[in-house]
């Protein structure tokens, strides 16, 4: 399976960019379009998520990193969607971008 693997610096606090980066993942219409199947389940004591559908899988991360955090999502995909790596990789770090 194709990895995707983001990470992002952000001067939020970990539980700042958690409830951030968790929000988008709930309701992105975006992603929701990617996979129809798309649930997410979060640990928020962690500071941890996961998103699963029939399309992808994902694990998020957040950490906290000096006066900041960082953030990472790993996104596994189906060798079927391995065409379309590219796109989703950049349409995730975009949404990131602008959110940290």
């Amino acid at each position: 399976m194709p990895k995707i693997n983001i990470q992002k610096q952000t001067p939020l606090t970990a539980n700042e960019a958690f409830n951030k980066v968790r929000s988008l993942l709930e309701s992105d219409p975006d992603l929701k379009k990617l996979d129809s199947g798309y649930k997410t389940n979060f640990d928020p004591t962690k500071l941890t998520g996961e998103a699963t559908g029939k399309m992808l899988k994902a694990q998020m991360t957040v950490k906290g990193s000096g006066s900041g955090s960082q953030v990472e999502i790993v996104i596994d995909l189906p060798l079927a969607l391995a065409l379309v790596k590219g796109m989703v990789e950049k349409t995730l770090d975009k949404k990131l971008s602008a959110l940290v």
